[in-house]
């Protein structure tokens, strides 16, 4: 299964309840951060793609690297062109491991990567624009930087084709706990 949504959507919170109830998850954003900090030729990709600017430290700086991509459309597909296919290639090596249960790929752009081709059920977390700038906001993002980087995302009427099931995350928690319990409900059938 893979659970998508927009910034902030409240993606991770649903996949966090999937794994309460027994599925077991990959974070392919977690994946990527794993990459830029351990693998020293993702370093050498970025600092050829966008300077020594985006490091702190000799490290690469997430923040910097976010705010140095998100500023020029052609900057964030060169970076997707690096990025994506390393980390596409882990996540199918994850999914061909995996024995029995329910896997989750927990990934905000699963439809852009490709990665929906590898899950069999696709659930796509919404909310409202002003519901996820807030919540980005909290998270220490900028309205403008939420702004930009919504823009970037695919449309939600668009990840709506996709999706098998979707949940609204725009209500109180308990409201999305519901919606999750009910797509448990359903994959349990399969």
């Amino acid at each position: 299964m893979g659970v998508t949504g927009g910034l902030a959507s409240g993606k991770t919170t649903v996949a966090d309840m999937l794994v309460k109830k027994g599925a077991v998850k990959i974070d392919v954003d977690a994946l990527g951060h794993r990459l830029l900090s351990e693998d020293g030729g993702v370093k050498e990709g970025i600092i050829g793609l966008f300077g020594d600017k985006v490091l702190s430290g000799g490290k690469i700086d997430r923040d910097k690297l976010r705010k140095e991509v998100f500023s020029d459309s052609g900057k964030a597909l060169a970076l997707n062109g690096l990025m994506h296919p390393l980390m596409v290639e882990v996540v199918k090596k994850e999914i061909e491991r995996f024995q029995e249960g329910v896997l989750l790929v927990d990934a905000a752009l699963l439809i852009e990567m490709g990665l929906d081709k590898y899950v069999d059920v696709i659930v796509l977390v919404t909310a409202d624009d002003g519901n996820m700038v807030k919540r980005a906001v909290n998270r220490d993002i900028s309205e403008e930087e939420a702004a930009t980087i919504m823009a970037h995302q695919m449309p939600v009427p668009e990840k709506k084709r996709h999706a098998d099931h979707i949940i609204d995350n725009n209500g109180n928690i308990d409201e999305t706990k519901k919606g999750v319990d009910e797509l448990w409900k359903k994959i349990q059938k399969q």
